[in-house]
């Protein structure tokens, strides 16, 4: 025996499913409404025949009352009423022919029993209808004058006919109530059945795409309805995670690469160092070897921390009002004995006034030092460098511009990305890790600014940041 709680967790999985869910309502829905129109339609059905009923009484009492009427105007009463109940006879109507409470002939006993009722004064020559439930009689009087006097024609008919064709109805309504209930519940199954076929479709092709398969897509049946935006949306979905996948891989691949050189170089000095006695010399430039390239992890380092923390939605931290006049000339100031040694000449024209923005310094800082050494990396020797930084309309627009080699068209749209160069040859004599641009982009960003470029090859480029002030 199935244990109730068990047996409740069963039913609870059931009525769980959008199948059977969509079939009960269709079902409920549909019965409710069969239910309303079933009530309707035998309630009208009832008021049409009884009408049908009291006009056939109304039509037996008339024909009577004018039969009876060309007696009473010969002054032929008594054999008129006589004449009268014997010849007019429509269907199972009995008649009656009465002078107050006189019967003065009737073609049914029961109809001696049966008192007339009252006319209504206002309504002359009105039918009065009623229903005599002792002799179950449905009954329409009808007044007459002749010569002063106020006689009444009577019809009455059981209705036990009327009832039994009503209750008919009735029960074949009700016997057919449970029958379309259950056809609702087998049209919602299938409706249903069929409405979610291509969920199911969608489900078996999503549980197919794997890590390694992002590049299937799910079928769209219905491009126009809800499930095709649905499956669109999913689409567009698994192209972004492709993507993202395809940035990761690539991410990975190229941090190893990047790390690995410094590694690599480390463990050959290490190695060399160790293979024999040095000098203190030697040894002193084997130390400024690994310092640099532990300088190097280092900066890598924390591109990749910043980058990671920036995808996770971070942002800066340590937000406080800055003047970038300041780091401006500070970072170029630095950046001066490079120039010097690269026989580069370095401007720089920076806003009279204090431009203020609220900001993480650190973050500003190595925006403004990536764009120069970027500028100074990728300028001949007798090139020129020029940072110049303005404010117009509330935004501080910092403008990095050089005479260098330029970047191509086709790569300008990319040099933004981590650890992409333009020397795709990947020589460290003239590049960095492909970071410092990644950095720039996501320092403006940070800060609700924003990076464009525009280069010419041979000519030169120009990198503009432009920052809310404060």
């Amino acid at each position: 025996m199935v244990p109730s709680g068990s047996l409740l967790r069963s039913y609870a999985t059931l009525l769980s499913s959008i199948r059977i869910q969509l079939m009960l309502w269709y079902a409920v829905i549909f019965g409710a409404g069969a239910i309303v129109f079933s009530v309707y339609l035998v309630t009208q059905l009832q008021t049409g025949i009884y009408r049908e009923f009291d006009n056939s009484l109304l039509h037996a009492a008339q024909a009577a009352a004018g039969y009876f009427e060309e007696f009473g105007e010969r002054g032929d009463i008594a054999n008129g009423a006589l004449e009268t109940v014997r010849d007019i006879r429509l269907g199972r109507a009995a008649t009656a022919i009465l002078k107050g409470h006189e019967v003065l002939a009737a073609s049914d006993p029961k109809l001696l029993r049966i008192s007339p009722a009252e006319f209504d004064p206002a309504g002359e020559n009105t039918p009065v209808f009623r229903t005599d439930t002792a002799a179950d009689l449905r009954i329409v009087q009808i007044p007459v004058k002749l010569f002063g006097s106020i006689y009444t024609v009577m019809a009455a008919e059981p209705p036990e006919a009327v009832h039994s064709q009503v209750a008919s109805i009735g029960r074949s309504l009700y016997v057919g109530l449970p029958v379309m209930v259950l056809l609702a519940l087998l049209g919602g199954l299938l409706l249903s059945e069929r409405a979610l076929r291509p969920i199911h479709v969608m489900c078996d092709r999503a549980e197919q795409i794997t890590v390694t398969s992002l590049d299937r897509r799910l079928p769209i049946v219905h491009p126009r309805d809800e499930l095709g935006r649905l499956t669109r949306v999913i689409n567009d979905l698994l192209a972004r995670l492709e993507k993202s996948f395809q940035i990761m891989r690539s991410f990975m691949a190229d941090a190893s690469h990047e790390l690995r050189t410094p590694l690599s170089v480390i463990q050959g000095e290490v190695d060399v160092v160790l293979n024999r006695e040095r000098t203190a010399l030697e040894y002193q430039e084997s130390l400024r070897i690994l310092r640099g390239q532990a300088q190097r992890m280092s900066r890598i380092v924390n591109d990749l921390l910043a980058l990671s923390r920036a995808d996770a939605g971070a942002g800066a931290v340590g937000v406080e009002d800055l003047y970038l006049n300041d780091l401006v000339e500070e970072c170029c100031r630095a950046a001066a004995s490079l120039a010097g040694r690269q026989q580069l000449t370095l401007k720089v024209h920076v806003h009279e006034e204090d431009i203020c923005v609220r900001g993480n310094e650190e973050l500003l800082r190595r925006m403004i030092g990536n764009l120069i050494d970027n500028a100074l990396r990728y300028t001949p020797e007798g090139g020129e460098v020029d940072v110049r930084l303005d404010a117009v309309d509330r935004q501080a627009i910092l403008a990095v511009s050089d005479t260098g080699i330029g970047i191509p068209p086709e790569a300008a749209t990319r040099v933004f990305d981590r650890f992409f160069r333009v020397d795709q040859s990947r020589n460290r004599a003239s590049g960095g890790a492909g970071l410092g641009l990644a950095i720039v982009k996501l320092a403006a960003e940070s800060h609700n600014g924003s990076v464009r470029l525009r280069s010419k090859v041979g000519t030169g480029s120009t990198f503009t940041v432009e920052i809310p002030t404060a």
